[in-house]
Parts: structure tokens; sequence; C-alpha cells
């Protein structure tokens, strides 16, 4: 058996989905299909239960996945531990983190597992210019020049259960003057795109509480004092026993998630690589939580 099959099998079996397995590794449909073929015609078993169009892990596949997992690792590894080795310095990427910090930890401990050499200056500031990469969010009618997409989310409303507002499959913003909405504070990006909402419905929001931090906010709807306007996959779930997040169908409320770069600055292979992890990582992201 070759090494790709047992990467191209990994893949497919993370999405249980030939196609996105196929985007993900760049390569066509049937060259997935026919390196998870032969792995399984060598190996002697069946790796996937096919039922129509989909497929799902068997028993052999989810042993054979997992015994994969910390060997491909390894392998994936070895260059950084060669580096470190022979002696290859550290090198350090100043990111400024203008959406999305809740998922930061998460983000730089994955990264650091794959490239321990490369460190990160972290910085939250909207003017300023000097760094290697920015990531920062936007309406959905806005695209920066010198940056990719690299999530769009919906913007929900979490509300307490204990609120009537629970028993609702859909909300329009214009009905929730009276409501006591909890905010971010009014330094961060995403404040700027909630008050465009609210600006749309043509009123201000009755504001209980401002804060810094999401986990505050979800702490504070889950306590049944107040709604908040809730990033759906970057802010992730909230407890379904004490809280519900509800579709807002008037106005359309969504933003973009994009990393961006200074122009006319040239990415060092650092840069290059970090960038290519931020892709893989909300795309693995917004797949996860459509399973969930």
């Amino acid at each position: 058996m070759e090494l790709f099959q047992l990467r191209y099998f990994l893949t497919v079996a993370r999405y249980e989905n030939f196609s996105k397995a196929a985007e993900e590794l760049h390569v066509s449909q049937p060259s997935v299909s026919k390196a998870v073929k032969l792995l399984e015609t060598e190996l002697g078993s069946a790796l996937f239960e096919r039922k129509g169009k989909r497929i799902e892990l068997n028993n052999a596949g989810r042993a054979l996945q997992e015994r994969l997992k910390g060997i491909i690792g390894a392998l994936d590894n070895l260059p950084n531990e060669m580096r470190v080795a022979s002696g290859a310095k550290e090198s350090t990427i100043v990111f400024n983190v203008l959406a999305t910090s809740s998922l930061l930890p998460d983000i730089l401990s994955k990264f650091k597992k794959e490239q321990p050499l490369i460190n990160f200056h972290l910085i939250q500031k909207n003017a300023v210019t000097k760094f290697d990469l920015c990531i920062t969010a936007t309406l959905p009618d806005i695209l920066p020049s010198n940056g990719t997409l690299v999530l769009g989310e919906d913007i929900k409303l979490a509300v307490p259960l204990a609120s009537p507002l629970s028993m609702c499959e859909s909300v329009d913003l214009r009905d929730l003057k009276q409501e006591r909405f909890l905010m971010l504070n009014k330094n961060y990006r995403l404040r700027a795109i909630m008050s465009h909402f609210f600006d749309l419905c043509g009123y201000s929001p009755n504001i209980a509480f401002e804060s810094d931090n999401p986990h505050t906010l979800r702490d504070l709807v889950e306590a049944g004092l107040g709604v908040s306007l809730w990033p759906e996959l970057s802010w992730g779930k909230i407890q379904r026993h004490k809280a519900k997040l509800i579709h807002i169908r008037n106005p359309v409320c969504r933003r973009n998630i994009f990393v961006t770069w200074p122009e006319n600055k040239e990415m060092s292979p650092e840069v290059k690589t970090f960038l290519r992890f931020l892709k893989s990582y909300f795309k693995d992201l917004q797949y996860e939580q459509s399973r969930a």
C-alpha cells in the first residue's frame, strides 16, 4: 500500500464524502475512489458502508482511522523534528486578530503541533498596518481586495429558554425593540456589523450589558438576563437546556470572515503555511458544524 492511499482514506473518513475529500486534496473524485478501493483490496476488507450516494465508516474503517491518526501525524511532523535537530531557527508571524478571537486558542494550538518553530506576535488593533496576516469580519457585500474569504456565517438570536421568544422558529429583528440586548463593546468589529442590522430596522437596541468576551455574553443569555446576536459558527453552540439559537428572517444577518494581508508585501514561506492552515481550519469548522 502507498502512503497517499492512507492519506486519501483519512480525508474521506473525516468527511465521509468522496467529493469533499477530493476538493480538499485537489485531485479528481475518481482518483480518490480508486485509491480507497485499492486500499480495501490490499487490506482484504471494506472500509465503508455504501448507502446509495452516502458512505459511512464501518467497524474496520473506524479501526484503521484510529490506527493511522498517530502514524500519519508522526510522519507529518518528521520535517519539523529534522529542522529542530539540524538547528533550524524559529520565526515569528505578526497576526492581527479582529474577529473570531474565541477560536484563537484552538487555532494556535493545532497549528503549533504542526509547525513548532513558527511563533506568533498577536495584536488586536484596527488601525495598525504592520502585520503579516489579519483576520477580520465584514458585511457580505464588502470584499477586501487583498484577502481571502475563509468563512461565511449566519448571525442568529440567542435567547434564554425562559423567554417567550424561545418558542419561535424565526424572528424579525424589527419586532425586538423592547428586548434587553447583550452586546460586545463598541471597539469590536462585530459590534459595528450588529449595529448595521439595527440601523436597517430603524432603532437602537436596548443594551442591558456590554462585554468584550463572547463567553460572558453566552453565560448571561443562559442565565436569562437578555438576548444577544450570535455568530453561529465562530462563537459555537450554547447549552440547549438553557438557551436557544433562533433564525433572524429579517433583515438578513450574516457576516464574512476574511484573512487579509498588507498590499505590496511579499509573504514569507511561514506566512503562506499559516494561511493554508487557516483556510483548512475554517473549512473543517464549517463542515463539522453542519454535521452537529
